[in-house]
């Protein structure tokens, strides 16, 4: 997988707006991965929307990513799921998606390791800073947890958790170079150029 920046569908930022066009915006401005993220939706509105995100993303060769729901990222033959540490186990969920793409989000180096040796093929590590998007996160593992996943995992890790541009560059003067994003664009006055600001200081050298 190579990818830098990692986005998601609106959920909560929604505000009023169209979900296709917030999610266009952010791939103009150089989205990798688009997650289908909607925890408030019914499972039939989410299937619509995830249809419409599936032909956009297939479009523009981004890649599109189903958080915790195998069933739904079957249907709607997307790229691959996401799973948290609550969710159907890796070892149930591959037989069913066979050679999709499955990441874990781990919250520690002994679910790293874990994640790694079941055979994820990336791994989502947070919450780095301080967010308020996720309800009941867990503690913060902060740069220090990121620094151990550059040095223990041998597949592709994303830091995800309170990420913005104030705060990018301390992250990729750990090593890291993979970004997922969500209020400090969703909620961006200019989405396009928020994803390509935060991108460009992604792949600028430390």
């Amino acid at each position: 997988m190579n990818f830098n920046l990692y986005c998601f569908s609106p959920g909560q930022f929604l505000r009023g707006r169209d979900p296709v066009e917030i999610v266009a915006a952010q791939i103009r401005g150089g989205a990798d991965v688009i997650q289908l993220r909607e925890k408030e939706m019914s499972r039939r509105t989410r299937l619509e929307l995830g249809f419409q995100l599936r032909d956009l993303t297939r479009k523009y060769g981004v890649l599109f990513i189903v958080n915790d729901d195998v069933d739904l990222a079957l249907i709607l033959d997307a790229d691959g799921v996401h799973l948290g540490q609550d969710d159907i186990p890796l070892e149930f969920a591959r037989p069913l998606l066979k050679d999709k793409i499955i990441g874990i989000s781990t919250h520690s180096s002994d679910q790293i390791k874990k994640a790694v040796a079941a055979g994820a093929d990336y791994i989502g590590v947070g919450p780095v800073f301080d967010t308020a998007t996720k309800q009941n996160r867990g503690s913060l593992v902060g740069l220090d947890l990121i620094a151990v996943a550059n040095d223990i995992s041998s597949i592709p890790y994303v830091a995800i958790g309170g990420i913005k541009k104030d705060n990018i560059k301390a992250l990729v003067d750990t090593g890291c170079r993979r970004a997922a994003v969500i209020s400090d664009i969703l909620t961006a006055p200019d989405i396009e150029n928020q994803c390509r600001l935060l991108k460009g200081l992604l792949l600028t050298p430390s």
